[in-house]
């Protein structure tokens, strides 16, 4: 294997450095997401086109992961992540410069091609260089850094214009700082062969899927979820609090990005010391109940908030971004102890893959739920998700342990 001729000290250089850039990214991603959903509603369109637009950007992540067991092989970990913030960087400059719907989608697609090239590479060069007993805790500390990041960009979302340039700024800033950590990788990259016997194309991530279809469908459900988030929660929450509210919106997505800051961790080392099939399941679990007490708590955002319902509703975002950043944090450290080389390539781009389709489907289904139900048909979507991908995740894990007791 081509990650145990890695020293102790180059793996060490290359999470500290991964970890720092794709946490940078993340700040990218969670700032432009609301920016650009709330400047195409300030410009009239609906909730559906809005969705329609976000998903663009799924679009384009799915294409790339259809590829990218073919582009990892030959460009390297290194090159390819490099390759992806570049696109993200251009199509940034485009963005700014055409403040049109229809060329933000083409935009967001392309941009989404650049997010998936970096990411799908990073969680699995991270995956490839750290050993199975410390998996866990160190995928912990990796979403929690990337999640850090991902509460970041609210704050910095909900202070600014977005008509204006700033937002594009930023991210262009975020973009060149991530480059910069990244430079210490550049002469310790990994190598995978692409040997006849390790076909890195789609049979593989077929025989991939279907040896761990649970845990890769999680993936869809996050996507889903995350993309709707993004997207709609601070228009939800505007919708029944009235857009001198703007401020609480932005705070429903930042909160939920420090929950799972201070989860993953935690989680990781529950993945470590528990079975990791059913932390998954407890983690889904915990989404669905907090689903489903948005709607009864979404108002209280409006009072002081240090007032009993308020603390109530910031604490049930707080365990809703900790449970969806866990189930990240699960189902990538039960990919990294599942698979290796070529293969581990192959299980993160279905993970991308499945995660770019669910980003695809979510905005449009909660978009065109809020069109015709009104503001309940956030939560009545994103509740239906969840449970459906509940209950499949639970019977074949409860089938799974029955087949290791009788074994």
């Amino acid at each position: 294997m081509a990650e145990l001729d890695l020293s102790p000290r180059d793996r060490m250089r290359c999470l500290i450095a991964l970890i720092g850039a794709l946490s940078v990214v993340s700040t990218l991603s969670s700032l432009m997401w609301p920016i650009l959903s709330e400047a195409l509603r300030n410009r009239g369109w609906d909730e559906t086109m809005i969705g329609v637009n976000a998903a663009a950007q799924f679009g384009g992540i799915v294409v790339v992961a259809l590829l990218v067991t073919r582009i990892i092989p030959r460009l390297g970990f290194y090159r390819t992540i490099v390759t992806g913030l570049s696109v993200a960087a251009l199509m940034l400059v485009l963005l700014g410069l055409l403040r049109d719907y229809w060329a933000w989608f083409v935009l967001r697609f392309l941009m989404g091609m650049g997010i998936s090239l970096l990411f799908t590479a990073g969680d699995t060069w991270v995956n490839s260089i750290v050993e199975d007993k410390v998996r866990g805790r160190w995928l912990g500390i990796y979403s929690t850094v990337g999640m850090a990041g991902w509460a970041v960009g609210p704050i910095m979302g909900s202070q600014m214009d977005p008509e204006s340039w700033w937002p594009f700024i930023a991210g262009l800033i975020a973009i060149t700082i991530a480059t910069f950590m990244l430079l210490p990788t550049r002469r310790i990259d990994i190598k995978l062969s692409t040997h006849a016997d390790h076909d890195p194309g789609k049979g593989r991530m077929i025989a991939v899927f279907i040896l761990a279809p649970t845990v890769l469908l999680s993936s869809a459900m996050f996507g889903i979820v995350e993309g709707s988030v993004q997207s709609f929660a601070h228009l939800y929450t505007m919708d029944l609090l009235g857009e001198q509210f703007r401020h609480v919106g932005y705070a429903v997505i930042w909160v939920a990005s420090v929950g799972a800051i201070f989860f993953q961790f935690p989680i990781g080392l529950l993945a470590d010391r528990m079975d990791r099939g059913w932390l998954l399941v407890i983690c889904v679990g915990v989404l669905f109940l907090m689903v489903c007490l948005l709607p009864v708590l979404i108002g209280f955002g409006a009072d002081p908030w240090y007032s009993p319902g308020a603390l109530g509703l910031w604490a049930s975002l707080s365990l809703w971004g900790g449970a969806m950043g866990a189930i990240f944090t699960v189902g990538i450290t039960l990919l990294g102890e599942r698979f290796r080389g070529v293969e581990l390539v192959a299980a993160n781009a279905i993970f991308s893959v499945l995660f770019g389709m669910g980003g695809l489907i979510g905005p449009f289904i909660v978009g065109s739920a809020m069109e015709h139900l009104g503001s309940r048909g956030y939560p009545a979507a994103l509740a239906v998700t969840v449970l459906a991908y509940l209950l499949f995740a639970a019977y074949r894990q409860y089938l799974r342990t029955g087949l290791r007791r009788r074994a």
